[in-house]
């Protein structure tokens, strides 16, 4: 049995639960094909595309127990997720189904791809498998927010000052400092700062995943100072993306 066949062996009970799982099923399978495309751009050897392809696979192995007990894929009124999969994928050796290698960078990996930030006490190789776990999962969330998978409506809110500046600032932006629902669309437009491949921003260009986000966010606005501070970002990160693809 292929690794894909196991994952759908493990979710296929869970499908009982509602649509929400389904959602997190496709997000996986295009999560590991990005990672793959990303791991490739890298020139990496066959074996260590195919631990790629693993921990896009299992990045989220948590959400579907997550959702199973709390209805609900918000890590803060449930549970971390990465953590969470770290314990699933531990209980009775549950990641030999998967893999015979690299155990503890997928750990790793599951474990850290929704993280603020990254250790810097893992080793290299850790931290390296990680980044590219989190740049695909960043990119497919994008790509959910522009295809109706999420969504986030400003009511008729605009970004607090700190967040909006904290954009401005190329930083990252935490779950729980969010104020307002524009907030909530200032840690999204925030991925861009975390990304760590340049294929990562070649495929946000690509799909125009930035443009297509704040195109709907715009549109949808009632709020005159949302709007201007969307149209002000909407410069602000192109070049950034720009100047991260020239890097």
């Amino acid at each position: 049995m292929t690794k894909e066949e196991e994952f759908i062996k493990y979710t296929n009970p869970y499908k009982k639960y509602g649509e929400k799982i389904d959602l997190k099923i496709h997000h996986t399978f295009r999560v590991q094909k990005l990672c793959i495309e990303i791991a490739k751009s890298q020139n990496l050897s066959n074996e260590d595309i195919e631990l790629a392809s693993t921990c896009g696979l299992l990045h989220d192995i948590g959400r579907f127990e997550q959702w199973k007990r709390y209805k609900s894929y918000n890590d803060l009124i449930s549970l971390d997720h990465g953590d969470l999969g770290v314990d699933i994928l531990k209980e009775n050796n549950f990641i030999n189904k998967f893999t015979n290698s690299n155990k503890d960078t997928i750990l790793r990996a599951v474990k850290y791809h929704n993280k603020y930030k990254v250790p810097n006490t893992l080793s290299k190789r850790n931290i390296y498998f990680t980044n590219i776990t989190r740049d695909a999962d960043k990119i497919d969330i994008l790509y959910l927010f522009v295809t109706g998978g999420l969504v986030t409506k400003t009511e008729n809110t605009k970004m607090t000052n700190k967040i909006f500046k904290s954009v401005l600032n190329k930083q990252l932006i935490r779950k729980k400092d969010a104020k307002t629902k524009a907030d909530e669309i200032a840690i999204r437009l925030g991925f861009v700062f975390d990304l760590n491949f340049k294929k990562s921003y070649e495929i946000i260009k690509e799909k125009d995943y930035i443009n297509k986000m704040l195109k709907i966010q715009i549109e949808e606005a009632e709020n005159k100072e949302l709007i201007n501070q969307l149209n002000e970002l909407q410069v602000f990160i192109n070049k950034y993306i720009e100047e991260m693809i020239k890097c």
